[in-house]
């Protein structure tokens, strides 16, 4: 495994098309291109490649937020679905 970060909280930025998931950096360095799943899913309802990883102001607080780029509404349906606050998500390098 090459990095772990903890979710505080999702956020979809729809004008740009993505997906992010604001937290911190519990292990490891974070890389766009990286594998990312829940480390406790129990149905695989969170697979996605990182886009980007920026920080997400909220009460003058900066926090990295990792960001997957979209264009399915059912995948996106599915991920707001999950309550993210305390998950943790597993970020690996693609194998292939």
């Amino acid at each position: 495994m090459a990095a772990r970060f903890e979710v505080h909280q999702a956020v979809n930025l729809r004008e740009r098309y993505l997906f992010g998931l604001v937290g911190v950096i519990e292990e490891g360095m974070v890389h766009t291109g990286m594998d990312a799943s829940l480390e406790d899913d129990e149905g695989a309802r969170f697979e996605g490649k990182v886009h980007g990883v920026e920080y997400f102001e909220k009460d003058g607080t900066a926090e990295p937020t990792l960001t997957f780029h979209y264009r399915d509404p059912e995948k996106v349906k599915r991920w707001e679905s999950i309550e993210w606050n305390g998950k943790t998500v597993r970020l690996e390098w693609p194998t292939h």
